[in-house]
């Protein structure tokens, strides 16, 4: 007994000094050793079971020779008679939680009380569980960092890609940043040229001969590029549409840059990439693609421009003569531009046809020309007679005309381009909202992470590890939700006819909420809209008011001059929290990640649209809770 208690002191002084579960199995194995044992070991039982692993060795363990097959035990001691003594095989245990199992050999005439032998691998085991817990904390922490350097990394290679005059610049950019801020070894970026995927970039590892042009519609490449998805493939020798440039790679990232080309990354091991890769590769290819095509249409625009200056009868572009008596010449491309035959524009003034906010900016044209005076480039909006309005670059030159001075306008539709501009600032903003996000953000439940299992490694309560797991879970919805916000962003590139009572019904039915219900007032209502985020807007306003009213919510969707709405029964909006609802990270609940509304503002700023909280009033509707409207919506007929 005196030497299975001294055993008990040593391992527990083992235990406390120990640094990390492969130290404490050292000093476990050691201290036992050194308490009258003829030698101890620590193993696990692997996936053969005629091999066992064994972590940590101490004392005669030569001559008495490891067992190839341990006696695996239950949750008690498990005693095997051997050669000159008994072999104990004690599990590690905190709780129900099983680390490893410790044997010991003890000689003949020992005694081998298996209460002190149970107790020495509940000691070790409670050790194990806090070590764990702690390398669990630390590599969290690791993780979490690493990603707020790569997203502050990212966001300023955005910022340079901005600023490059050409391709070639905005590929290596995109090349270091894989190399440096993503440690990718292997990539290259592929540009789609004439039914071909032309190699335009390699990282620094690879050179020509490691890279291959391909049919844009063949192999792995061809098919992110044709179906503009991401494809991860964990072993390329398993895919026979692959068709690695070397034998050696194993594993592929391949993501799409917009329509234009395709980024890959290769591994020479299996199961190198992981979603979170892709997402962060998507997240810079989006901006490589919107400042690809932003640099193309500025380059397209100043040739055109050049072209334009020396054959302006033949331009494509809108080209007028402005007298002090207004128009006295119009090209056909002007009466496309601004939706008018030529013999109402040439009864037109110029003012007649821009936006009044725009009508300082007519100063070139409308002041008394003097020919010879320097030209003047300037934006304005032109209004159409439907209603649209077409974003222009103006470039004025004055001119004799017929005698008398007048100025001569070439006026480039660039409404396109500025969209391309808007959404590239777009991306910005959400790279930097995506940043902030994770630096702060997710820092609570991160610190409720690290102070649970901080006093878990104190404690050894299990509830704890619970609240870590909760914390963890917060974080993960965290992420979804800045995700589908990022996502939710992109400004609506092709809408179609929608119904919008019929899109309401697809949303209420993803919503699980059997007594509430929803009435619709707009059945006939039509509207230009892209179906599957209009739905993601219903979906979300929706859930908001079960949320905040109650299972047996009754939500009402129905039109208005401008638009449509959604309101329901419940408690209504404040008036002074109506201005904050859409913001970042506001909830009225708990367990909410205060994303809902966010995201429902950015699908409504995706179309154009406007979204307003109405607050609740003393001339509101007894029946009428939270309401939002949507407006500068065009209901079709």
């Amino acid at each position: 007994m005196h030497v299975h208690r001294n055993l008990r002191s040593a391992i527990r002084a083992a235990a406390h000094t120990a640094d990390s579960t492969t130290a404490l199995y050292d000093g476990v194995c050691d201290a036992a050793a050194n308490t009258g044992t003829t030698y101890a070991y620590v193993y696990t039982q692997s996936d053969d079971p005629t091999a066992p692993t064994v972590h940590a060795t101490a004392g005669d363990t030569d001559s008495a020779a490891i067992p190839t097959v341990p006696t695996a035990p239950s949750a008690g001691v498990t005693t095997v008679d051997t050669a000159g003594g008994r072999e104990c095989h004690v599990p590690i245990l905190d709780g129900d939680d099983r680390y490893a199992t410790l044997s010991v050999h003890i000689a003949d005439g020992t005694p081998a009380p298996t209460d002190d032998l149970r107790a020495v691998g509940q000691t070790i085991g409670l050790a194990a569980a806090k070590l764990t817990a702690e390398a669990a904390r630390d590599s969290l922490a690791d993780d979490l960092d690493v990603e707020q350097r790569q997203f502050r990394k990212l966001h300023s290679i955005a910022a340079q890609m901005i600023g490059c005059e050409n391709e070639r610049a905005i590929y290596q950019l995109a090349i270091d940043a894989a190399e440096n801020i993503l440690e990718f070894d292997i990539c290259g970026i592929d540009i789609a040229r004439d039914g071909v995927l032309e190699p335009v970039a390699l990282s620094t590892s690879l050179n020509a001969a490691d890279s291959q042009r391909l049919p844009d519609d063949e192999g792995i490449a061809g098919q992110t590029y044709q179906d503009t998805t991401t494809i991860i493939v964990d072993d390329l020798h398993a895919r026979p549409d692959a068709a690695p440039a070397k034998d050696a790679y194993r594993s592929l990232l391949s993501v799409p840059i917009k329509d234009l080309g395709v980024f890959q990354a290769a591994a020479e091991r299996e199961n190198a990439f992981d979603d979170r890769d892709a997402e962060v590769v998507e997240l810079l290819m989006a901006h490589v693609g919107e400042t690809l095509s932003g640099l193309w249409s500025a380059h397209a625009l100043r040739e055109s421009e050049r072209k334009y200056r020396t054959l302006i009868e033949q331009s494509h572009d809108a080209v007028t003569i402005h007298t002090r008596d207004g128009f006295a010449f119009v090209n056909e491309p002007a009466t496309e531009l601004f939706g008018r035959d030529e013999s109402t524009l040439l009864d037109l003034a110029a003012s007649d046809l821009v936006h009044p906010d725009d009508h300082d900016a007519l100063t070139p044209i409308t002041d008394d020309a003097v020919p010879g005076d320097d030209h003047d480039t300037f934006d304005a909006r032109v209004q159409r007679p439907d209603g649209t309005i077409r974003q222009c670059e103006v470039s004025t030159t004055t001119i004799t005309y017929e005698g008398d001075p007048a100025v001569l306008a070439s006026i480039r539709d660039i409404t396109e381009r500025k969209r391309h501009e808007q959404a590239l600032e777009r991306k910005n903003d959400r790279l930097e909202q995506f940043a902030s996000i994770v630096s702060h953000d997710l820092r609570s439940p991160l610190n409720v992470a690290k102070g649970s299992l901080e006093l878990a490694r104190n404690t050894g309560e299990h509830q704890h590890f619970d609240r870590a797991a909760d914390a963890l879970d917060r974080m993960d919805s965290l992420v979804e939700d800045v995700l589908a916000l990022s996502r939710q962003g992109e400004l609506v590139a092709e809408t179609e006819r929608t119904t919008l009572a019929e899109i309401a019904a697809d949303a209420w039915a993803s919503i699980n909420a059997p007594d509430a219900s929803v009435e619709y007032d707009a059945a006939a209502i039509d509207v230009d809209a892209d179906p599957g985020r209009l739905q993601q807007l219903f979906e979300n306003l929706f859930r908001n008011a079960v949320e905040h009213a109650g299972d047996d919510v009754t939500i009402r969707v129905g039109s208005t001059p401008e638009g449509f709405y959604v309101e329901d029964d419940g408690p209504g909006i404040e008036r002074d929290a109506a201005d904050t609802v859409f913001e970042r990270g506001v909830s009225g609940t708990d367990t909410g990640t205060g994303f809902g509304l966010a995201i429902v503002r950015e699908i409504a700023d995706a179309h154009g649209w406007s979204i307003t909280a109405v607050p609740a009033g003393d001339d509101a509707p007894a029946d009428r809770g939270a309401r939002f409207e949507i407006t500068g919506v065009p209901v079709l007929a």
